[in-house]
């Protein structure tokens, strides 16, 4: 499959760090052309699903403006410009949670919207969590802990109660690796 051809480019926003949106006019491979077709540009950010040797996974709790809606969710945060992922993982957990893990396996980078861009995720699983501290969150970060077992995790995944998609795949892809792993011993 090749790739659609870019003929031009024009930025109508720009919004460092946040956000960039732009209108290009782009050529697809059978010759048919888009004159206004729109991408988003945003940071990838990491998640990451933490798991404690007692088999509790620390979750947050917080409201979504964009949605509209409280959201149960993974701790998860942008990746600022030069940090590795998992680096990036190791903060947003110790700060949204105050965990930090020293087992840590990668899952993998995932698009959420294929058709007009707007970042990536990074997943990460991390076991053998432990609490170090307290939170330390931003100003414009109101969040509840919440420390679900992994049954409890399963069970809010495969009821709908995680309505943030990326959440709902990040949770999916940890618990079938913790499946696999479990397999393997």
């Amino acid at each position: 499959m090749k790739p659609w051809q870019v003929l031009s480019v024009a930025m109508l926003l720009d919004r460092p760090p946040w956000l960039r949106v732009y209108a290009e006019h782009v050529r697809l491979p059978n010759g048919y052309e888009l004159p206004d077709y729109y991408r988003i540009e945003m940071p990838d950010w990491a998640q990451i699903f933490a798991v404690t040797a007692d088999g509790r996974v620390p979750m947050v709790r917080h409201y979504k403006h964009g949605a509209r809606a409280v959201s149960l969710e993974l701790p998860a945060g942008y990746i600022e410009p030069g940090e590795a992922p998992e680096l990036a993982a190791r903060r947003e957990l110790l700060e949204e949670t105050g965990f930090v893990a020293d087992d840590w396996r990668y899952l993998g980078r995932f698009f959420v919207d294929g058709n007009r861009g707007c970042g990536a995720t990074h997943v990460f699983l991390a076991r053998g969590a432990r609490q170090v501290g307290s939170p330390q969150l931003e100003q414009s970060e109101i969040m509840e802990q919440q420390r679900l077992t992994v049954d409890e995790v399963r069970a809010a995944w495969l009821a709908g109660a995680l309505q943030n998609v990326g959440t709902l795949g990040a949770v999916g892809l940890a618990l079938a690796t913790l499946e696999d792993l479990e397999n393997k011993r």
